[in-house]
């Protein structure tokens, strides 16, 4: 290596090109005011990027790249000024939006789509459209198979639903309103009281930054509650008996069999003003994959029976924590050893 003064920075010129590269990062002079990344450049030559000329002209005119992707592509400063003559010069490109055209770098190698992947994490995407509603089929109460199905188009990206329901077609007022993972929802008349309800549904992704967006919600859908007269023989069911702490390892959340049908609340709070899970099942045990549930978080869990057409009374509040799966998997091996 020889010493060098250029630009007033001393540098070492390396035997390698690449190491010639590496040294232009460092030796480069920052502009006058530390400048955000605006650029990505494609270089299509593979020796442009360390030819001295183009580095002399990068750094002259206030360029600081600062991220590379050799030999093509680099991530950094560049002022707008200097896009048509490095286009026009030097044959490269300057990116300053998405790069929709992943194809076009392809021919670059592996590191110039790693670039490209980088650079578009910066870029928010637009949020998902509205889900577009299917179905909501509506049977009469009292049967084994009553209930009404709501059902949407599973969208790209949508980590959960928002669903909810209200008296009225402005949502002035929310009877319901929870978040789900699957693109179905199920609920029985017995928990309503009759008359017309209308819902509608909006999908919660997370970007590419991290970043959580909503979509809007749906064109509101109606179904109606009917409900058959209460035969004589029918009781209001007793609560179900909860612990008031309870860690739940196996793929459901369980409960004392009291009624025929069920509605699971889940919350952050005790006070269950803002809950996190509000669904509803023919059976005593709720899928823990079905909710937006944290694995290791504590939530209050309460649970509301029906005997088909009249609810009881809601049960005490238990403390729960579904446990992450390996761990489940570890304390059932453990139980099954002893």
């Amino acid at each position: 290596m020889k010493p060098e003064t250029r630009g007033g920075v001393r540098a070492f010129r390396a035997v390698s090109a690449g190491a010639a590269f590496i040294l232009f990062l460092t030796a480069a002079p920052a502009p006058a005011a530390e400048q955000p990344v605006n650029a990505l450049l494609l270089v299509p030559s593979s020796s442009m990027a360390f030819d001295a000329k183009f580095q002399d002209f990068l750094n002259k005119n206030g360029a600081r790249l600062l991220q590379s992707y050799p030999p093509s592509v680099f991530i950094g400063y560049i002022p707008a000024s200097l896009d048509k003559k490095l286009a026009k010069t030097y044959g490269a490109r300057v990116y300053r939006t998405k790069v929709d055209d992943w194809s076009s770098f392809a021919r670059y190698g592996e590191k110039a789509v790693l670039a490209v992947n980088t650079w578009n994490k910066r870029f928010v995407d637009d949020p998902p459209v509205a889900p577009l509603i299917v179905s909501s089929r509506v049977r009469r109460a009292g049967s084994k198979s009553a209930g009404i199905n709501l059902t949407w188009n599973q969208m790209m990206k949508v980590v959960s639903y928002r669903l909810q329901i209200s008296p009225d077609e402005e949502f002035s007022s929310v009877e319901l309103d929870t978040l789900l993972k699957p693109n179905s929802y199920r609920i029985f008349p017995a928990f309503w009281k009759e008359g017309v309800y209308y819902w509608r549904v909006s999908g919660l992704m997370t970007l590419n930054n991290g970043d959580t967006r909503e979509s809007g919600f749906s064109r509101p859908d109606s179904f109606a509650v009917s409900r058959p007269p209460r035969p004589p023989s029918s009781a209001r069911p007793d609560a179900p008996a909860l612990p008031p702490e309870a860690k739940f390892t196996g793929p459901a959340l369980r409960w004392e069999s009291t009624g025929k049908y069920y509605r699971l609340q889940l919350s952050l709070t005790g006070d269950f003003s803002a809950p996190v899970a509000d669904v509803f099942t023919d059976t005593c045990s709720y899928k823990a994959a079905g909710l937006p549930i944290t694995a290791g978080v504590d939530y209050y869990m309460r649970v509301l029976p029906s005997d088909g057409w009249v609810s009881g009374e809601w049960s005490p509040v238990s403390k729960i924590t579904v446990q992450p799966a390996a761990r489940a998997a570890r304390a059932a091996r453990g139980r099954r050893k002893r």
